[in-house]
């Protein structure tokens, strides 16, 4: 099991869905508490109980410096429920998305045009995916040298907030 994870038994009379509502409002409230005055501290929405169900909580301190625990409930072990705490700042967020999809959407441009290096490929669609995935590969990279670059300050204090969200998940 990695670091980064934490396992609870769950317990309760109530059904399956309020107790997994009921673990996720406590475990809210605890990094309220622990972190709210210093830090925003949001949730999704509760999604609907199915084969498999997780909730994400996200402890963030402006755009650079954050973490996100995601919870995670699977049926067929119905009475274990994961928490896994990650590093998730907005600018790492917005620095893939960003560079990842232009990459992509210009390899697909250059796909379906048949321009330069894809103009080889085979038909529109075919030619399209293609590239955009073969154009994904310098995107990566790119993406990869801007976070370091970008958040290369924060990577210390980025740790540090990891830390405090895993002991207090773990109380």
């Amino acid at each position: 099991m990695e670091e980064n994870q934490i396992v609870y038994t769950l317990e309760g009379n109530g059904t399956r869905e309020t107790n997994l509502k009921n673990e996720a409002t406590n475990l809210m409230a605890k990094l309220k508490n622990q972190f709210g005055s210093t830090h925003s501290v949001t949730a999704d929405a509760f999604g609907e109980l199915g084969k498999d169900w997780s909730h994400e909580i996200k402890i963030r301190k402006g755009d650079k410096v954050g973490a996100a625990v995601t919870i995670k409930w699977v049926k067929t072990n119905p009475e274990v429920l994961t928490l896994s705490v990650d590093e998730s700042s907005k600018m790492g967020s917005r620095i893939l998305y960003g560079g990842l999809f232009s990459f992509m959407g210009i390899g697909a441009y250059l796909g379906y045009n048949h321009i330069g290096p894809f103009a080889a490929l085979p038909g529109q669609k075919i030619a399209t995916g293609l590239a955009a995935l073969i154009m994904a590969i310098p995107g990566i990279i790119v993406v990869y040298i801007l976070k370091s670059m970008l958040l290369k300050n924060e990577k210390e204090e980025n740790k540090q907030l990891v830390a405090s969200v895993i002991n207090v998940c773990k109380k």
